[in-house]
């Protein structure tokens, strides 16, 4: 069990530097892309993501969630909602976590998703937050801490979002 566990980590560790590396600019100015490689990638998260969300107390607040239905629906057709609401988790979510060693790899991982996406899936920012990520924004400043919690929980609401999206 534990040299499967190994075996995962470092296959793991050895995508997310590959998936590193191809995602810098070639010596021409441009991206280069590999949707397998991010497709791969994102279902490595998913497991990882079991990790940490083992790592933080559990969601206790039932009655709310954070991503919607019609959230989803955006999520697949508006870059700017794709492009803001993985910021939100890298900069509103993951920013607060206290930071252990297996909890940077998630975020690092994550922040690796993000930029290879802008490469693979090019997204002109939106000065201005969408309406849903305004809410969804709002609603987990509410929630304060267990607002962490609830976001990384639902983690295994957005990753297969993120890998219908790569997929379509």
């Amino acid at each position: 069990m534990k040299g499967c566990s190994i075996f995962r980590s470092g296959h793991f560790l050895f995508l997310l530097c590959l998936f590193a590396v191809e995602g810098k600019k070639s010596p021409a100015g441009k991206h280069t892309c590999r949707k397998g490689l991010l497709s791969q990638v994102t279902e490595n998260l998913y497991i990882k993501a079991t990790s940490l969300k083992s790592s933080v107390p559990k969601d206790l607040i039932k009655t709310t969630r954070l991503l919607k239905k019609t959230t989803k629906m955006l999520f697949m057709t508006n870059c700017s909602v794709r492009d803001q609401l993985l910021s939100f988790y890298v900069k509103n979510v993951f920013s607060r976590l206290e930071v252990g060693r297996d909890k940077l790899y998630f975020i690092s991982a994550f922040q690796v998703l993000q930029a290879n996406m802008d490469a693979c899936l090019p997204c002109a920012p939106s000065a201005r937050l969408t309406s849903a990520v305004r809410k969804l924004k709002r609603m987990f400043l509410k929630l304060g801490d267990q607002g962490i919690y609830k976001a990384i929980h639902e983690l295994d609401i957005l990753l297969p979002w993120v890998q219908a999206y790569i997929q379509t």
